[in-house]
C-alpha cells in the first residue's frame, strides 16, 4: 500500500511514522491517510489483507464496491483492479499484510477464493498483525522466517474466521458476545443470568441461541470449554490438579475431576500420566 496521498483542502497533521516489516514474499504495513486520501487504481498483485482501525473506506474491485468501517478486515485477491477512497471527513488508519501468490499453498488459496470479501476484525487477527509490525527494522533479516510465518498465520486466521471459528454474518451479535466473554474470562465464576447480561439478552433467549447455533446449552458450553483448557494445562504444565481447577474457573478440584471423567473417561492425574509417559 503506497504512502498516504495528499488531501485536498485543509491540511491535517498526521504522524509521519509508517511501520513496515517485509521479506521478498510477505509485507506488513501500517499507514494513516488524511481526509480524502486515495490509493489506485491498481491491479492487485498479491493476496492482501486490510484491517481498518479508524475511519472508513470505499474500495472498488472490478466495478464492485466494498464499504469498510473501523473494526473490519477485508481480503483482496490477486488480479483484481482496485481503487481505495478513504473518509473525506477524518483520517483513516489501517494496517495490511500482502503475500505473493506463489508463496501461498494451493489449499489455502482455494479456501481464500471461497471466503467473503470482508469480516469483523478478530482479536487473533489483530494480534498477528501487531506481531508482524512490532519487529524492529534492523531485525528483519534475522526474523524473515517469523515474518513469513505470521503472514501465513494471518491468511489462515481469515479463513478460520470465515468458516465459523469467529464472528460470521450468520452468528448473532448476542451469541458472539457470549462466546467472547467465555473465551476471555475462563477463570471467572459464572451462571446463566450473568452470561445473559454479558450477551445483552434474556437467559431464555441465550439458551435458544446456543441450542440453535451450537446444539448445546450455555453452561454446558462453558464447562466443556473449561474442561478442554484444563486438560491442556494438565498435559502441558506442572500445575497441580487443584491449581488447574482454580485457574479454569471450577468450583473445586472435585468439580473439575467430574467433568474430566465425563469427557475423557479417566481422572485428571491418569490423563497427565498418560500424556507424560509416566
Amino acid at each position: 500500500m503506497p504512502a498516504a496521498s495528499d488531501s485536498p483542502g485543509k491540511i491535517v497533521k498526521l504522524t509521519k511514522r509508517i511501520r513496515t516489516a517485509a521479506t521478498p514474499r510477505v509485507f506488513f504495513g501500517d499507514v494513516i491517510y488524511g481526509p480524502g486520501g486515495t490509493c489506485g487504481p491498481r491491479v492487485q498483485a498479491d493476496f492482501q489483507l486490510v484491517t481498518l482501525l479508524e475511519g472508513e473506506a470505499q474500495v472498488t474491485v472490478n466495478d464492485k464496491t466494498v464499504a469498510l468501517a473501523a473494526g473490519e478486515m477485508a481480503l483482496f485477491q490477486p488480479g483484481g483492479r482496485e481503487r481505495f477512497r478513504f473518509s473525506t471527513g477524518r483520517k483513516t488508519h489501517h494496517t495490511w499484510c500482502s503475500l505473493r501468490p506463489e508463496f501461498v499453498p494451493a489449499s489455502l488459496a482455494a479456501a481464500l477464493a471461497a471466503a467473503p470479501a470482508k469480516l469483523r476484525l478478530t482479536r487473533r487477527f489483530e494480534t498477528v498483525m501487531e506481531l508482524g509490525l512490532s519487529l524492529p527494522r534492523n531485525a528483519v533479516v534475522q526474523a524473515a522466517g517469523l515474518i513469513e510465518a505470521l503472514g501465513l498465520a494471518a491468511l489462515n486466521e481469515y479463513v478460520f474466521a470465515a468458516s465459523g471459528g469467529a464472528t460470521t454474518a450468520a452468528e448473532p451479535d448476542a451469541l458472539r458476545r457470549a462466546l467472547e466473554w467465555i473465551g476471555h474470562a475462563s477463570h471467572q465464576r459464572t451462571d446463566l443470568p450473568m452470561l445473559a447480561r454479558e450477551a445483552g439478552v434474556s437467559p431464555a433467549q441465550l439458551v435458544k441461541l446456543f441450542r440453535q447455533h451450537l446444539d448445546t446449552t450455555p453452561l454446558r458450553y462453558v464447562w466443556t470449554e473449561r474442561t478442554r483448557r484444563g486438560v491442556q494445562l494438565l498435559r502441558e504444565t506442572g500445575l497441580t490438579v487443584a491449581e488447574v481447577a482454580d485457574r479454569c474457573g471450577f468450583q473445586s478440584p472435585f468439580h473439575f475431576s467430574r467433568w474430566v471423567r465425563a469427557q475423557h473417561g479417566a481422572p485428571p492425574r491418569a490423563l497427565r500420566a498418560k500424556a507424560w509417559g509416566a
